[in-house]
């Protein structure tokens, strides 16, 4: 009896436009943000043991002292602004949540390796379109907006710095399970099982599902002046979705992504912005590096789109479960 009015119940939500949608799943993540928000404080006063102003100063200003409550307040975010409400909007807009996502099928071993490649070659390249997207100028009337821009882009920084300075082994596993797996799973799962999904069925196609998609994943971020880079990463993630034809492996090169540089200052000795990694192809000494990444870029992307047509055309299932 219950499961029937469930039925009915979402069977509303099901037959809404698209536009309607998008609109509901925005309202739910802001309702999820500010829940989680409340209880997640509530949780961390006995918790941690510590006053409601000192847990509003570690938000305010994060800090070495703070850092175990700003990682805290962290990882519940990513859990109940990008991994709840991107279940629940599948769970709402069809009567197969995960194959609304789908999410029910792997990735074959070979685009899996593919993506590896993908991920490692794209790097010069990304870094050039950092150092492009950085010579952001607006116009004088914009004044107050550029300011603005750049203080989220410090802070954004700042709690980044704070977050990958790692002593021992147990703050990399730490640290690549709160910057890796649940941003991988949980905004890969809302913006591209979910938004570009919408967005797609929407425009009635898929090219602009995708490139809205990306569009609102890096726009979310708040960090314009690296809106460039992470609009292009979030185009690659969304082809692999439409190509793949699975959530996982868009969520496995978002993982690659984001472990890689967590594991790469973990063992750097480096800052940010100061290791060769993040300004090779951003300088005239090795823009031919990002041109070379361009290149090997779109080979590798060519290769998967190949792959996964060529296991469509002949009937193939090379996926695993």
């Amino acid at each position: 009896m219950a499961e029937g009015r469930f039925y009915s119940f979402r069977q509303v939500f099901i037959t809404m436009p698209p536009v309607v949608k998008i609109l509901f799943v925005i309202l739910i993540v802001f309702l999820f943000l500010i829940l989680s928000s409340i209880l997640s404080l509530i949780i961390a006063v006995p918790v941690y043991g510590v006053s409601m102003a000192e847990i509003m100063n570690a938000i305010t200003y994060p800090g070495e002292e703070n850092l175990y409550l700003v990682k805290y307040f962290q990882v519940i975010q990513t859990v109940f602004v990008f991994i709840v409400p991107g279940i629940f909007a599948a769970w709402i807009f069809s009567h197969d949540t995960f194959g609304y996502l789908k999410a029910k099928k792997g990735p074959s071993i070979v685009s899996v390796l593919l993506v590896f490649l993908l991920m490692a070659v794209t790097i010069p390249f990304l870094n050039a379109a950092t150092e492009l997207n950085s010579m952001l100028d607006l116009p004088v009337w914009l004044d107050k907006l550029e300011k603005l821009m750049l203080n989220l882009e410090e802070s954004g920084a700042k709690l980044t710095e704070l977050f990958i300075r790692m002593d021992n082994f147990r703050d990399l596993a730490f640290n690549l399970i709160m910057i890796a797996v649940l941003p991988a799973i949980g905004e890969e799962f809302l913006f591209r099982g979910v938004l570009q999904n919408l967005f797609t069925e929407w425009t009635k196609n898929k090219h602009f599902g995708v490139l809205l998609g990306a569009f609102v994943f890096s726009f979310f971020h708040l960090q314009f002046f690296g809106f460039l880079p992470r609009f292009l990463l979030g185009i690659y993630l969304g082809y692999l979705l439409v190509w793949s034809g699975t959530i996982w492996l868009p969520v496995l090169g978002h993982f690659i992504n984001n472990a890689f540089i967590v594991t790469y200052y973990y063992f750097s000795s480096g800052t940010i912005g100061e290791t060769y990694l993040e300004n090779v192809g951003a300088d005239r000494e090795t823009i031919f590096m990002a041109l070379i990444s361009l290149a090997l870029t779109m080979s590798i992307f060519l290769l998967i789109y190949r792959h996964e047509k060529r296991s469509i055309t002949f009937g193939n299932d090379p996926h695993f479960s």
